[in-house]
């Protein structure tokens, strides 16, 4: 603005002739344009504004890992002192006696019929209310059981006959007890995939409990039973053929009112890999054992 107003008076003091007032008033205009044209600026704003959004998506990432961290110490299996029964929990707080070790996705057998065993004050446990909750590592949340503490039956201070609903998912879950709305205790367990399952039929066995390299007695599950006996082909995850084998009827059931029959055969799987069962003529998705 300095440098304008020394031109202008400069302009003033040139010869009357030099320049006519309408040419004046023109360059006078230029150059005042050129003094107020907004100069082109380089502005940080967006940059900021990004480094911030980003900010806060690692902290709300970083927060949301932490917050559903499984705290609890692994579940182990240890077998009760005064009875030959494995039970798995923490030794001398907690303990599930269960049909194998592992829960199953999806599974409603397994947790079908539990004995929850107690340890600690009896005066503290029994008669008291119970809950049992699970959660996983995004943070999904099952109600397993609730119910009232009976006095022990042994050597435990406490019991309860439970039953619980199917893990909705694989993967590791942290097993939360409370009594009286105070957390007892809790560990940690990890649920295997769903069981192989065709339209018809589901294989009742856990493949990663398979052992490699062994014949082993499994049993199919079918909600069709006219057929005395199926057949069964191992695939590999390339299509090959590795083992066929039949599988004989054994029983009929029922659950919900609907018939269930149990096939039994003896599959052998030689390695550890992706595989995938052909069960009278369904085929399973992919597994690994």
């Amino acid at each position: 603005m300095e440098d304008f107003n020394k031109l202008q008076e400069e302009l003033k003091k040139l010869p009357k002739y030099s320049l006519e007032i309408d040419q004046k008033a023109r360059v006078l205009h230029s150059l005042r344009s050129k003094q107020n044209s907004p100069k082109k600026s380089f502005s940080l704003t967006p940059i900021f504004a990004v480094i911030g959004i980003c900010s806060v998506l690692i902290f709300l990432f970083f927060t949301n890992e932490a917050t559903n961290k499984l705290n609890a110490q692994p579940g182990t299996v240890f077998t009760l002192p005064d009875r030959d029964q494995e039970v798995v929990g923490v030794e001398g707080k907690i303990g599930i006696l269960v049909f194998k070790e592992q829960f199953v996705a999806e599974d409603m057998l397994r947790g079908s019929k539990l004995m929850l065993y107690y340890w600690g004050d009896p005066n503290a446990l029994v008669g008291k209310k119970y809950l049992v909750e699970a959660e996983n590592k995004k943070g999904k949340k099952v109600e397993l059981s609730r119910g009232v503490l009976s006095a022990g039956l042994y050597s435990e201070d406490a019991h309860t006959l439970a039953s619980f609903p199917p893990f909705p998912t694989e993967g590791e879950w942290q097993l939360s007890f409370y009594v009286e709305d105070v957390l007892f205790d809790s560990f940690t367990t990890y649920v295997y995939p769903p069981f192989p399952k065709t339209e018809h039929y589901t294989l009742l066995d856990s493949p990663k409990e398979l052992p490699v390299g062994e014949i082993f007695e499994l049993y199919i599950e079918s909600t069709i039973g006219e057929k005395e006996e199926i057949d069964v082909q191992l695939i590999d995850n390339k299509g090959n053929l590795m083992e066929e084998t039949i599988f004989q009827r054994e029983s009929l059931g029922y659950r919900n009112s609907q018939e269930i029959y149990l096939y039994k055969g003896d599959i052998k799987l030689k390695d550890h890999g992706s595989w995938k069962l052909i069960i009278d003529g369904e085929q399973t998705g992919l597994f690994n054992n």
